[in-house]
């Protein structure tokens, strides 16, 4: 029996085949796995953005084999394309002086259209820019270029320049190459809602803290001394205001009530407030009249940078000695005066410029006598303005009206009016603050 040989080529050539099909296979399966691990990091907390794009482009550098790239995303401002990542011999050179404009060059022309682009010999093709080659002395043969994309919406570009293995890309590269762009996409948006999750938490902590400040500055809502009774109640539109009150000892035998709304609301204001009411306080220990005392602090305030900031404030002092109010009035709102008959009268005097806007504003001074029994009510604009779901203010109508409806006492007549001003407003969003104030010698 004659031996017949086998042939050895057909199944050397299949060997070859299998084992480069198990290689492309093993180079497939390596490129997923660093996919994976990518997407693991991303989903990591505490990695900075740009250390985290950093990561992936060094590992998209890696699985296209390619001698340089770069990550690019759109300025929404200038409408231009910013560089964040360049690996690669010039990757600094190439990040510190160039940026693109929309549809310059293959990066912007991706930009511009969101579509990815294979340019296998960028000196075929019009559209590839050379300035940074120029600049550089880099030479680019091939780029393989794609959009970033968030909810549909192209963010930047990830671009891979020469390939090491080969002599140029191919179609052949983009599905891997897509999935580091939409990688980095999702790391940027993950980073981007962190940002805004920070900085949200931020407001909140500051809005505490002016909260917390706020709240130690203002005095008790309650004040008595001998016959003289005051009261006091707030309610901020925000969780910080710049509706503010005090109550003001300038001696043994002097007392005063003073009430403002600083401009603006949230924490400025509130942190405006807390300013201003320092300086009163520190002041009306040296100070004999509420016109002087308003004209020192309110040099105070106009040395002092307040962002365009103003406060309306009136100020009530008691003599309780003479038997005299000295109210000054600064741009706000006329006090009302109940009388022990029960009639509702404005107190009328002198008005002048709020503080914080002119420096060397003279304030003026009205001296009018008060009687056991009168209760004198100070509020801010929060109360009469005070809208209805029909679009109503509540207006000094209802709050002379909410004045006479109950006892006269400060603490009763404070009641009252928040009651009626809270039931009036019901079921709307307060636009602004609510501040009122009473006082009076009650007999």
């Amino acid at each position: 029996m004659n031996e017949q040989s086998i042939p050895t080529e057909p199944l050397e050539k299949q060997i070859r085949l299998l084992e480069r099909t198990c290689a492309r296979q093993a180079e497939k399966i390596d490129n997923f796995q660093k996919l994976i691990k990518i997407n693991e990091i991303i989903n990591s907390a505490g990695l900075e953005i740009s250390k985290l794009l950093t990561i992936i482009m060094s590992a998209a550098e890696q699985v296209m084999q390619c001698a340089a790239s770069s990550l690019m995303l759109i300025d929404e401002k200038t409408d231009e394309l910013v560089y964040k990542v360049a690996l690669g011999e010039k990757g600094e050179d190439i990040k510190e002086k160039f940026r693109l404009k929309m549809g310059q060059g293959i990066a912007g022309w991706v930009a511009q259209n969101s579509k990815p682009l294979v340019v296998p010999d960028v000196r075929k093709d019009p559209r590839f820019y050379s300035k940074p080659d120029e600049d550089t002395g880099f030479q680019t043969r091939s780029i393989l270029c794609v959009p970033m994309k968030v909810r549909n919406k192209t963010i930047g570009i990830l671009q891979a320049l020469n390939p090491t293995n080969k002599e140029s890309f191919s179609k052949r590269d983009l599905p891997i190459f897509t999935a580091f762009a939409n990688q980095a996409a999702v790391a940027i948006e993950n980073a981007n809602v962190h940002r805004y999750q920070l900085e949200e938490q931020r407001l909140r902590d500051e809005l505490t803290i002016a909260q917390k400040i706020q709240q130690n500055i203002l005095p008790g809502t309650a004040l008595h001394l001998d016959r003289f009774e005051c009261c006091a109640k707030n309610q901020s539109a925000k969780m910080v205001g710049g509706d503010f009150y005090d109550f003001i000892q300038f001696d043994q035998n002097r007392f005063g009530i003073l009430i403002g709304d600083v401009s603006g609301k949230g924490v400025p204001a509130a942190l405006f407030m807390v300013s201003f009411i320092s300086s009163i306080r520190f002041y009306s220990q040296s100070t004999s009249s509420p016109a002087e005392l308003f004209y020192k602090v309110n040099s105070v305030l106009n040395e002092e940078s307040t962002f365009g900031m103003f406060v309306t404030a009136a100020l009530l002092m008691f003599d309780l000695n003479t038997m005299t109010i000295t109210f000054t009035n600064a741009g706000h709102l006329p006090p009302y005066i109940r009388s022990s008959s029960g009639t509702i009268v404005p107190l009328k005097g002198k008005k002048s410029l709020p503080l914080g806007i002119l420096k060397n504003t003279i304030f003026e001074e009205t001296v009018v006598p008060f009687h056991e029994g009168e209760v004198y009510i100070l509020y801010t604009d929060g109360v009469t303005e005070a809208r209805s779901k029909n679009n109503e203010e509540f207006g000094i109508e209802r709050l002379t009206q909410a004045v006479c409806c109950t006892e006269p006492t400060p603490t009763k007549i404070v009641e009252s009016v928040f009651r009626l001003v809270t039931a009036f407003s019901s079921g709307t969003d307060g636009h602004d603050d609510i501040t009122v104030l009473a006082a009076g010698c009650i007999g």
